[in-house]
């Protein structure tokens, strides 16, 4: 069964010199889109990602990644955007820095990118309809 989830990896200053992205692509088959990343050689750093692949998949990359010292977590929370409450206005796209709530300039219309979403709720707070919403999810942390 595919599934689709964001997990937030940090990474130790020595795991920076390592092809760990290309690994979790080639060795267990996953979609990935970087969303945000800090990493420095020598420094460490973390990576939020969302992964899409077999469920089986992403749990056995996710135990990889803790086996090799990468401090995995899955985001517990998403971004639900309910267009039939929304108004609009576009007071959530001021605050959203990566650009997963745009607002049409021609028709005026909102859209959401899931996928560029890295779940940081400034347009949570930003919205005065409350049209948008956080969903938890029971997620694992290693």
């Amino acid at each position: 069964m595919q599934k689709s989830v964001k997990v937030r990896l940090q990474f130790n200053t020595t795991d920076t010199e390592k092809p760990f992205v290309h690994l979790f692509a080639t060795k267990f088959g996953l979609v990935f889109s970087i969303l945000q990343a800090d990493i420095m050689p020598g420094r460490g750093g973390r990576m939020i990602m969302d992964l899409t692949g077999e469920a089986e998949d992403i749990e056995r990359a996710l135990a990889y990644a803790a086996e090799r010292n990468v401090r995995v977590k899955i985001l517990s929370k998403a971004i639900v955007w309910n267009d039939a409450s929304c108004v609009h206005c576009g007071a959530c796209t001021a605050v959203c820095l990566h650009k997963a709530l745009t607002l049409d300039p021609v028709t005026a219309e909102l859209s959401f990118n899931n996928e560029s979403c890295v779940v940081c709720e400034m347009c949570v707070k930003a919205c005065p309809t409350g049209a948008v919403r956080v969903d938890i999810y029971n997620g694992n942390e290693s």
